[in-house]
């Protein structure tokens, strides 16, 4: 009797707590750029790869506008978390990539919805965009960011100093160079 009631609780237990994540995330700055006709506006993102459990994770997120048009420079606007195709993604290098605990998966993926469920509008070119979505992750994260409004529209700039301020941070996790696709 013990053994199947102690069988029961484990089962529930293996099924309530999600194996451990081995995902990888990776911080991204695009250039300006063209895509046909269309624009490609400096843009911050992260991706997340790797395994929860069994099950394969292959996801990248940013902050923007369902429509980039005159309309960001004039005030707040409507505000999607967006995940790239991956041919956008295929065109940067990450800026820099690190293993993410459980905790931290959980995290990114708070931000991410907390952005997501936003009031709309949400997205403000100088105050609340791709920069600060990042940003957010980046503290949720436990990394050591900034305020500064230099960085505001300037997402590789942004990146770059991120990753100066956490030099020790990501030294934990080996060389800053080497980074998962």
């Amino acid at each position: 009797m013990l053994r199947r009631i102690a069988a029961v609780v484990l089962a529930f237990v293996s099924v309530a707590v999600p194996a451990g994540a081995a995902v990888t995330i990776s911080f991204y700055a695009h250039k300006l750029g063209n895509k046909g006709l269309w624009v490609e506006f400096p843009h911050a993102y992260v991706t997340l790869v790797g395994t929860v459990g069994n099950a394969p994770v292959k996801a990248n997120f940013g902050f923007t506008p369902p429509v980039v048009g005159p309309s960001v420079l004039f005030g707040k606007v409507d505000g999607v978390v967006i995940g790239a195709d991956d041919a956008y993604v295929a065109k940067d290098t990450p800026v820099f990539s690190f293993p993410l605990t459980d905790r931290q998966y959980a995290a990114v993926l708070a931000v991410a919805e907390r952005w997501r469920s936003a009031k709309q509008p949400s997205y403000d070119i100088d105050s609340r965009n791709c920069v600060t979505f990042v940003r957010d992750i980046a503290a949720a994260l436990g990394m050591t960011t900034t305020d500064d409004a230099t960085f505001i529209r300037d997402p590789a700039g942004f990146l770059a100093d991120l990753k100066s301020r956490n030099q020790a941070f990501l030294g934990r996790f080996g060389r800053l160079d080497v980074v998962a696709r």
